[in-house]
């Protein structure tokens, strides 16, 4: 097993850090270089040539025994980005975690995956996929969440509904959804402020401590509430679930049924299911929710995000993959095993 401590260069790689609508992903980059205890690199997004496309179509992967870079891909086809910058012509072991990996519609050739020695995959449901284009070497990490640093068990909470991210038509009014709201006796929230000049990480704070003054979140699924840059077809769990629920909310809307992922992530009482989509429908089955929340909620929604949602427990998987030790993540695995075992 290779000490992190003792290689050569160990790397986490993230071309899109800070982009717009990726503060969730960008945390998550943050907090591996942090907790694998190596710099995190942003690159300049380069074209892979036609050029070196062949070139690395054909280049026998050259391997080394302690040099380690993880790459963080917004999609398959992000793959190839990476493959321009230089360092692969160099010995190294490399892993590649794709995060909308549900665009397989835009998967780069299999040989192209020959230059990583562990391709992790977003949505479980993409199995096949991704085992065809690189077999023995695939590994699902689902979506998380930093529930140890940035959750809470907080039980007095002033808003009972909060709007946050894409609404379908009828929730995307947020002062007629708060009248609507308030003649059911309901504290509406709309979209929160955001401070455009924060880092990833501390915007990342901002928006869980909304997550954590509320009892509900309202989250659609993609096809629920489609728009241009989703995909048309496959609905897929996003960071407003994990991070809401690491929070403490309960996320009421329509769920991304078809993930498969939803057996690993969610569990019973983490969502609260609209059956259609109706502003008046659904905020009153949001009243007779509110009408029986409890601050015990929050504080189970907490711990099986602990459980079941922790970004840590993604590293964990993917040093074993790797054969790595990490020291600081190992440290802080044992925070939440301490906090999941003293937790109601």
């Amino acid at each position: 097993m290779v000490s992190l401590s003792e290689s050569t260069e160990c790397r986490v790689v993230f071309g899109d850090f800070g982009a717009r609508g990726w503060d969730p992903i960008s945390h998550m980059a943050s907090l591996a270089s942090e907790l694998f205890e190596t710099p995190l690199v942003c690159p300049q997004q380069q074209k892979l040539s036609v050029w070196r496309h062949a070139r690395m179509m054909a280049l026998p992967v050259p391997r080394a025994a302690s040099d380690w870079t993880l790459y963080i891909a917004r999609s398959p086809s992000y793959l190839k980005r990476y493959l321009a910058l230089p360092e692969f012509t160099r010995p190294g072991r490399r892993a590649i975690w794709i995060i909308d990996s549900f665009r397989t519609e835009i998967m780069p050739h299999s040989a192209l995956f020959r230059h990583f020695d562990l391709v992790a995959y977003t949505q479980k449901g993409e199995a096949p996929a991704y085992n065809a284009v690189a077999p023995g070497r695939t590994v699902f990490l689902g979506w998380g969440t930093d529930a140890l640093r940035l959750g809470t068990s907080e039980g007095a909470r002033d808003i009972d509904v909060l709007r946050v991210g894409r609404q379908p038509e009828t929730w995307t009014d947020d002062s007629r959804s708060a009248i609507t709201c308030a003649a059911s006796g309901l504290h509406f929230h709309g979209r929160p402020p955001a401070d455009e000049s924060a880092t990833p990480t501390a915007a990342q704070r901002h928006l869980m401590r909304w997550y954590g003054r509320a009892k509900f979140l309202i989250a659609f699924s993609n096809l629920a509430a489609p728009a241009s840059y989703t995909h048309p077809t496959k609905d897929y769990i996003t960071g407003r679930w994990t991070d809401a629920l690491a929070a403490g909310a309960v996320v009421a809307g329509i769920s991304p049924f078809q993930d498969a992922s939803r057996e690993d992530l969610l569990w019973p009482g983490a969502t609260l299911e609209f059956h259609g989509i109706d502003l008046t429908s659904n905020t009153e089955v949001l009243r007779k929710a509110v009408e029986v929340w409890s601050p015990d909620i929050a504080r189970h929604n907490h711990k099986m995000a602990l459980e079941k949602l922790d970004w840590r427990w993604r590293f964990q998987t993917l040093a074993r993959r790797m054969n790595i030790t990490a020291p600081m993540l190992k440290a802080e695995i044992t925070q939440l095993e301490n906090m999941l075992s003293t937790a109601g």
